[in-house]
């Protein structure tokens, strides 16, 4: 499917290696549509979940963009891109070649309409690179399914969901929330529950727990139960960390703490 994708957009991509000048600005978002329109009916939430890790900290933007920055790039996609129209989005960096962003839409595919996330980021080296490495450039995609928008991997089947029963709690939890099936939507505030509510809870699934029941609030539009839980989050690695909690974690955190900033300004 991977390579299916680099097929795609390897016309996108001659055209962004032949552009010789973005201007001065530091961000450029190129589009030819003129309407701004939710094309697809996609909920903010599931739309901003999704792409904003993927495009933002898989390729370590985050560290160079503010949150203003990255909900411009994220409204911008989600109101401009439809199945005759990319968005393109162009980010100057302090040395070697500027950092760029491809979404596009393919409708008909086997699992429905498709919206595909290219990048010249090499996961590997860790930097942007002038041409995309087909075995190491981030690339992403994701179903529109209803009003959600779904990762591939996370298309319900029970094969995946016997699977993730036998990882860790937390696992299930993320695949009940983000999954395609509306009847899993219901089982995820009880999961997270037995995790809070057992004195005997691993830390880092307790952790887990409280960065998903801030998701749950977010999802219904709840910032101040959002924001007092993204706080309640932030205390508890504090108190943790390095004590049951390895310090990495502390990502999770940074990425509640964006998620919801990127959402109430979205949101305006």
């Amino acid at each position: 499917m991977k390579k299916k994708i680099l097929i795609l957009t390897t016309i996108f991509l001659i055209v962004f290696i032949s552009l010789s000048s973005y201007g001065q600005d530091k961000i450029q978002i190129l589009t030819d549509n003129k309407d701004s329109v939710n094309a697809y009916g996609i909920n903010e939430f599931y739309f901003v979940h999704q792409v904003f890790a993927d495009a933002f900290f898989m390729t370590d933007l985050y560290k160079m963009l503010n949150y203003d920055e990255m909900a411009k790039i994220l409204k911008t996609v989600l109101y401009k891109i439809d199945k005759d129209n990319t968005v393109t989005v162009t980010i100057k960096q302090e040395k070697g070649p500027e950092a760029r962003l491809v979404f596009f839409i393919k409708e008909g595919t086997k699992d429905g309409t498709l919206l595909a996330l290219m990048t010249n980021f090499h996961a590997e080296k860790r930097k942007f690179t002038k041409e995309l490495d087909e075995k190491n450039s981030v690339v992403r995609w994701y179903f529109i399914k209803g009003n959600k928008l779904v990762y591939r991997k996370d298309l319900y089947s029970k094969k995946t969901e016997k699977e993730k029963m036998g990882q860790a709690p937390h696992k299930l939890i993320d695949y009940y929330l983000f999954d395609d099936n509306l009847e899993n939507d219901s089982k995820v505030k009880g999961l997270i529950d037995d995790i809070l509510n057992n004195e005997k809870s691993d830390k880092i699934e307790v952790l887990y727990a409280k960065l998903y029941l801030g998701e749950l609030y977010l999802l219904n539009s709840e910032i101040e139960s959002t924001e007092k839980e993204i706080s309640g989050l932030k205390e508890y690695f504090e108190k943790y960390k390095d004590n049951g909690i390895p310090s990495q974690y502390s990502l999770i955190t940074n990425m509640a703490e964006t998620e919801f900033e990127l959402m109430k300004r979205i949101n305006k």
